[in-house]
């Protein structure tokens, strides 16, 4: 565990390990933080897999002042600039390869491209009812916008952070084979909806994106010496073992769980603000 307070970084994953199996941030883990924020100086930021648009949100009542690492890696967010201060975006040729292989899988990904402060994800028009429903449930903010287009690849000046989609889980893990299969230079991520049983997500980055090098790239910009990391699922496992000290709760995958340093208690019970709370006020 850390020595030092004030030169560790404290960051946590949201889904299945900061948020509770409702999606949200409890009021007692946020009375936990902010306390600690303001009492012991706690350095506190997150690591998701998630965009600004729907991470900032439910991060709402911590009073949190280090960037966030969003887009499983893919980038640094400030929410207090609003601006993404790093990306690793994919390659053009990359995009291509992969598209063609969805389109051989009869299926279309997201295509999420950087502009700014916002996020546009390009998709052909031809949705389905699932896509629809991810769709509606991310409109109406500024960091984000969802742009349908008439052929399924389109390049484009604006650099793309990440291919995202999401369907039955056997559908997503037979493209994920499929693109491991062809050697193509990214790094794809496949794992279960832990909200919608029976369904998936396919994740596609630049091949060097982890959450773990950005968290090196952020420990290394504000002088953190010691890392601690909390996550559940398998876009955290490279965090966790290149954390110092790596907690897991007790929901997280049984792969995450033993490469953790500690395992606690479910993510509905705020283990993780508990822990944090134990360990550093003592």
């Amino acid at each position: 565990m850390a020595n030092d307070i004030s030169k560790t970084l404290f960051i946590t994953d949201l889904d299945g390990t900061l948020l509770n199996s409702n999606c949200e941030v409890s009021e007692q883990t946020q009375r936990i933080i902010n306390n600690l924020i303001a009492t012991r100086g706690l350095n506190f930021a997150i690591a998701t897999a998630r965009s600004p648009a729907t991470a900032m949100p439910l991060l709402s009542g911590i009073n949190m002042h280090l960037p966030s690492v969003v887009l499983a890696g893919a980038a640094l967010w400030n929410e207090a600039t609003e601006t993404y201060t790093h990306t690793w975006p994919i390659r053009e040729e990359v995009i291509s390869k992969i598209c063609e292989i969805y389109e051989r899988h009869g299926a279309h990904p997201f295509i999420y491209r950087q502009s700014g402060a916002q996020l546009l994800a390009h998709h052909i028009d031809n949705i389905t009812p699932r896509e629809a429903d991810f769709m509606k449930s991310r409109t109406g903010t500024h960091y984000k916008d969802f742009i349908l287009n008439d052929r399924p690849y389109e390049p484009s000046p604006c650099p793309a952070l990440i291919i995202f989609s999401t369907d039955r889980y056997p559908v997503m893990e037979e493209i994920y084979h499929d693109i491991l299969a062809h050697g193509i230079d990214c790094h794809p991520i496949c794992y279960c909806d832990i909200y919608a049983p029976g369904y998936g997500f396919l994740e596609i980055y630049g091949s060097q994106v982890s959450k773990a090098e950005a968290i090196e790239t952020l420990a290394h910009e504000c002088g953190f010496e010691q890392i601690v990391a909390f996550g559940d699922n398998v876009n955290d496992l490279e965090m966790m073992e290149m954390a110092d000290y790596s907690v897991a709760p007790s929901n997280a995958l049984p792969m995450v769980k033993r490469v953790a340093s500690e395992v606690v208690g479910c993510n509905d019970d705020d283990s993780i603000a508990w822990w944090l709370a134990h360990n550093i006020m003592q």
